[in-house]
């Protein structure tokens, strides 16, 4: 079995989840990406073998349970074993709660909370086995600072902290890994569609960042920096942030 550390991303067709696959690509790591989008996906399949990655790509759909384990049973059978998983496949989109459809509702709650609990569920077995392993988990800034017009997106977000505080007590002891990622606005199409007209960076500094994370196992981190200083400020002053919201509706 080669040496070469195994890396499952979930949601890897475009945006943060192909910077993260190409990263961890010029890292050395064997992979195996996912996306529902599979057209897309192949081509970062492409772009990942072009570099000289061994890369396993597969229709992904992290709102079917049987979807989540077939694509890391795939990665297991293919490699031998799952290093490290990337849950980073999302939806983002905002409105009113009160504005907003049941399955709109069910579908982010789905995605973006059920997604990754089914993708950790489906790892943690062969990294409980081995002793080893790691689960990075990509949420957002808004999980800590949430807004107006994002209140069901910030609770999935705020919910994957949480679970990744709650996983990393659980498993630590056991030799897994657990981290969570908080990426302010990022230059990517979600944020795009969202029509955000602000500078920001683009989705390597997200990719870095957890390429980082392989290597000190920090329990949390925040991309950029910067956006640390904010949700200090946010829990220090919560009426500031208040007044702040209401002129804020995304």
């Amino acid at each position: 079995m080669s040496g070469q550390p195994v890396a499952v991303v979930t949601g890897a067709s475009s945006g943060i989840g192909a910077a993260l696959a190409e990263r961890l690509a010029k890292d050395g790591f064997r992979l195996a990406i996912g996306a529902r989008r599979g057209d897309m996906l192949s081509q970062v399949a492409e772009r990942l073998r072009a570099m000289g990655a061994e890369v396993l790509d597969l229709p992904l759909d992290v709102r079917d349970v049987r979807s989540v384990r077939d694509f890391v049973g795939a990665a297991e059978e293919r490699f031998g074993r799952v290093d490290l998983l990337v849950a980073n496949a999302g939806v983002g989109g905002g409105g009113h709660l009160a504005e907003l459809e049941d399955q709109e509702i069910a579908a982010m709650v789905e995605t973006n909370l059920l997604g990754v609990v089914r993708a950790a569920r489906a790892a943690l077995p062969g990294m409980l086995a081995r002793g080893s392993g790691q689960i990075v988990v990509i949420a957002s800034v808004a999980g800590a600072i949430p807004l107006p017009g994002l209140a069901l997106y910030s609770a999935t977000k705020s919910a994957l902290i949480a679970l990744c505080e709650g996983l990393r007590r659980e498993v630590g002891h056991r030799g897994v890994a657990v981290s969570v990622v908080l990426p302010g606005f990022i230059a990517t199409e979600m944020t795009k569609q969202q029509g955000i007209s602000l500078r920001m960076p683009p989705p390597s500094i997200v990719a870095n960042a957890v390429a980082r994370l392989w290597r000190t196992r920090r329990r949390l981190v925040v991309v950029p920096g910067f956006y640390r200083v904010l949700i200090a400020l946010a829990r220090a002053m919560p009426r500031a942030v208040d007044w702040v919201a209401r002129r804020i509706d995304i």
